[in-house]
């Protein structure tokens, strides 16, 4: 009998019940108690089990954050990976239109002859055709007076 009562509650209930009967309302009061501490200490544990739940799925945990940084190193690589082949594009671009460039200055260099030959014959051909301008050209240089 495990009696946490005073000794006083303990006469007072022997003198109204009887001591058997105080004996067994004391054990049956301590039966009561330990369900109650059994039920607080089953309680005490369903709720820690709980709020260690919560926290698990509210706060990182060193895999989650584990798992972050691999994203984010994936993400730099791919990252690095996007700009080399951009650097690669950009420069093969420029080679391209360089090219272009040189190629179209090659052809203006090409037309500006064709032009220059064209005026000379052009001039050439109106000399020789006009009588008049044939004698200035001879006085310009001399070979008529």
């Amino acid at each position: 009998m495990d009696i946490n009562i005073s000794a006083k509650l303990f006469n007072k209930l022997v003198e109204k019940l009887g001591k058997e009967t105080a004996i067994e309302v004391i054990e049956l009061v301590n039966e009561v108690e330990s369900q109650l501490k059994e039920k607080v200490v089953e309680e005490t544990k369903k709720r820690k089990i709980e709020l260690r739940d919560e926290l698990r799925k509210e706060l990182a945990t060193k895999e989650d954050i584990l798992l972050v940084r691999q994203e984010i190193e994936t993400v730099k690589q791919e990252i690095e990976t996007v700009r080399q082949e951009l650097k690669g594009d950009i420069e093969a671009l420029r080679n391209e239109v360089k090219g272009d460039i040189e190629a179209l200055r090659q052809e203006i260099r090409g037309e500006i002859k064709v032009l220059k030959i064209m005026i000379f014959f052009l001039f050439a051909l109106v000399i020789l055709t006009n009588k008049e301008s044939l004698e200035i050209v001879l006085r310009v240089f001399g070979l008529l007076k």
